[in-house]
């Protein structure tokens, strides 16, 4: 059956603004004067209660937020989605630059405002197109046995007939060949190399064989060249793609699960933004801070070849290998009843090899940049954003994203023009460059515009892709997650058969499918790593939401991920059947969530949420972690002792936090009686923006990382994808660990007094007076 679940180069445009700006324009210039001053939160005061018509502003806030969705329409999601996936467009290609240039485009044609690009020169990886990648087996006399194609095969002719793109290739691998025996290491997680070592097998000079799955890529092959393999080669198990079976009648296009001599694309590079710039934007007027040998000896880029291959190929390799059965629970199912062997080498005696042809070329990328201004309070800005590239045609990752987005941008426009609606704050619309190779392109702008990201973002919203039909799936800050909640209770429900089940909105269906039952709430997670959201939070410490659809599926993704086959055909009649539906509702989350973070009078953060979380939750699972350290009695004493002034600070937060509340409904209610003296909103709002910033630590938390230096919520050094809570003190132990020293014990404690020191950041940002 289907798998599915329940259901700086310029391209601007001028807004002359509305009619009575323009009769603003012809009253004398004394009289603009005193209206300007006297109309400042006229538009947030009409929200609280209407005088002169008796309307409640929530009455007007969800008129204005029904138009804007009314306004969302799944033909135009369908036209931009054909635009934007129209050829393969690889970062740093002119098909990647043409479609930045539709986007800036579409944005234009809309009415967005000072429409623009931002370029960077960034060291991207390319394969030889005209020499595809393989694996070839030979037997002892040196007879070739098996070589794959190294291509996968078009389907859909009308939409998959790009030149090239069928190739298959992961990039930043070392480019060259490798010859040796093949081990399998299951996922090639931390637990898998340490279980093999274990069990006797060694990986050193061999090359690895890991699943695709449960882990970024990148993270994989780091881990494979890190225990001394000389390749590497990653492959989708039938048992997370082809769940089905493999026969035509059950994989794409007959369903979404992966077909044959598919794979999966994407990046090797252990860490994000370009490697030769970490810390500072890649301009082409500053100097690069690292060389590409370097970032290679710092294991940024990998130096072993590496290939990604099909699970046809894979059963190639499984059915030959020697060794003892691997653990169970290391089982696929590639081949039906076949045991997977953990090698190393093949029973016959047949040798393997892998021929890698890459090319690692400076390129330019291009951001695109569009603004609807902020009526009051204009250098206040609410971040919209989704990148642009893809490995191939990318009609799910990441252009179903792109196509919604856009057509956000225009609905927003359209309300303008045919209502008295306009955004209190600003909105800035983001299409993203060169994500899938590490999000360079956001990471880039974030590096060059931390200081001005700082000052002026409220928040930043992300929707990278849509991954299945069956339900809304939320990850933010604590103090986002109650705003997250309620803007999904506004979006009706795109799925017939979910509404005829009683749920109506995307929030009921979201509750049934992935609820948080202790709390009785949908689960919502922190964020990780793996799209643009991450340097917004983890560098500049903008809070963020990063939100998508998914299905029921415990797999990482959806099965066509990263593959040839994410053409719109995959988005119209497998995923997204009922006339795109949800790649509306997506639309219309993110335009709520939008609309509310510009128009609230008091922003709509929760510190009381994040110091309970802490307590309950964060703290807990502290303690948990150090109290299985090896030491002594006297250091665990000093560890525990650092421990509970934490715990004291998260207290005094709590209470800070609280009394804080009353400051914003004071704040609130002054503001509707008097709507003309915005000062006190504007300083309440300032404490609220200036709390996830007290969570950066310029120093940073990751070696590896530059962009990790969020103490709280950081990307996991051992998983790319996930987040790692409060990292810098779980590296600490890690070091420990691996070696116990007095050194190693002291930061420890120090890395707990820099969340201390954090949290006590947060509390003085919230005070009335130092």
């Amino acid at each position: 059956m289907p798998y599915v679940g329940v259901g700086a180069q310029k391209a601007s445009t001028s807004l002359t603004g509305t009619p009575m700006v323009k009769a603003y324009i012809a009253i004398a210039a004394s009289l603009v004067v005193v209206i300007c001053i006297t109309a400042i939160g006229v538009h947030h005061s009409e929200r609280k209660f209407n005088k002169y018509n008796k309307v409640s502003i929530d009455d007007i806030h969800q008129s204005d937020a029904r138009t804007i969705q009314d306004n969302i329409k799944s033909e135009n999601i369908k036209k931009y989605l054909r635009i934007f996936t129209k050829d393969p467009h690889i970062a740093g290609t002119d098909a990647n630059k043409k479609v930045a240039y539709a986007i800036a485009s579409a944005w234009s044609e809309a009415g967005l405002e000072d429409v623009h690009t931002l370029p960077y020169e960034v060291l991207l990886s390319y394969p030889d197109f005209e020499n595809p990648n393989s694996v070839v087996i030979k037997k002892s006399s040196g007879d070739e046995v098996f070589r794959s194609k190294g291509v996968s095969p078009v389907i859909i002719p009308d939409e998959q007939s790009g030149k090239y793109a069928g190739h298959q290739w992961l990039a930043y691998a070392g480019n060259g060949s490798a010859s040796a025996e093949v081990v399998y290491v299951n996922r090639g997680n931390a637990n898998d190399f340490k279980n093999l070592k274990l069990m006797g097998v060694e990986v050193k000079g061999k090359i690895a064989l890991m699943r695709y799955g449960h882990g970024f890529r990148g993270d994989k092959v780091y881990k494979a060249q890190q225990a001394g393999a000389i390749g590497a080669i990653l492959f989708s198990d039938t048992s997370d793609v082809a769940q089905d079976g493999v026969e035509s009648e059950h994989v794409y296009p007959k369903t979404i699960w992966m077909p044959n001599e598919a794979v999966q694309r994407g990046s090797l590079m252990h860490g994000d933004g370009d490697p030769l710039s970490p810390h500072y934007p890649s301009k082409k007027e500053l100097f690069k801070g690292r060389t590409i040998d370097e970032a290679k000896e710092e294991s940024v880029l990998p130096s072993i070849p590496v290939l990604p291959v099909s699970y046809t190929t894979a059963l190639q390799i499984l059915k030959r290998m020697s060794g003892r059965p691997a653990p169970s629970d290391w089982q696929g199912l590639v081949g039906g009843n076949l045991t997977y062997k953990l090698g190393p080498g093949f029973l016959n005696g047949e040798k393997l090899t892998i021929n890698v042809h890459s090319e690692l070329k400076t390129k330019r990328i291009r951001n695109v940049i569009g603004y609807i201004r902020g009526s009051e309070e204009p250098d206040r800005y609410i971040m919209l954003g989704n990148h642009f590239d893809a490995w191939v045609y990318g009609s799910i990752d990441p252009n179903s994203g792109t196509a919604v987005l856009a057509e956000v941008a225009r609905a927003m426009m359209q309300t303008i023009n045919e209502t008295s609606w306009r955004p209190a704050r600003t909105i800035v619309f983001n299409a993203w460059d060169a994500e899938e190779f590490g999000l360079i392109g956001s990471t880039e702008f974030v590096e060059e515009f931390v200081d001005v990201l700082q000052k002026r973002a409220v928040v930043y919203i992300n929707m990278d892709c849509i991954q299945g039909n069956a339900s809304l799936h939320v990850d933010t800050v604590p103090i986002l997650e109650h705003i997250a909640i309620e803007a999904a209770k506004h979006v009706p429900n795109p799925s017939k058969r979910e509404r005829d089940r009683g749920r109506k909105t995307v929030y009921d269906t979201w509750m049934k499918v992935f609820p948080d039952k202790k709390a009785g709430v949908p689960k919502v997670r922190v964020p990780g790593g793996g799209s643009d959201h991450a340097p917004f939070l983890n560098f500049a410490g903008v809070p963020v939401i990063n939100f998508n659809y998914k299905n029921y599926s415990t797999f990482d993704t959806y099965p066509l991920y990263h593959t040839m086959y994410e053409t719109p055909f995959t988005n119209i009649h497998l995923m997204d059947t009922e006339d795109l539906g949800v790649h509306r509702a997506i639309g219309q989350y993110w335009a709520e969530l939008a609309k509310t973070f510009a128009d609230e009078v008091i922003l709509p953060m929760n510190t009381t949420h994040l110091a309970t979380i802490m307590i309950r939750s964060y703290l807990p699972q502290l303690k948990a972690s150090i109290s299985g350290i090896n030491v002594s009695r006297t250091d665990f004493e000093d560890i525990r002792t650092q421990y509970a002034l934490l715990s004291k600070s998260a207290q005094d937060l709590l209470t800070m936090s609280k009394k804080f509340q009353e400051t914003m409904q004071f704040t609130q209610h002054s503001f509707s009686q008097n709507p003309y003296d915005p000062k006190h909103v504007n300083a309440v709002n300032e404490r609220l923006i200036s709390t996830e910033r007290c969570f950066i630590n310029p120093r940073g938390v990751s070696k590896h990382n530059p962009s990790a230096r969020h103490v709280l919520f950081s990307v996991s050094d051992s998983d790319s994808y996930s987040n790692s809570l409060m990292a810098g003190i779980q590296n600490a132990i890690d070091g420990y660990e691996s070696s116990p020293s007095k050194k190693n014990l002291q930061e420890i404690i120090n890395q707990i007094s820099i969340v201390q020191y954090s949290v006590i950041c947060v509390v003085n940002t919230l005070r009335d007076v130092i």
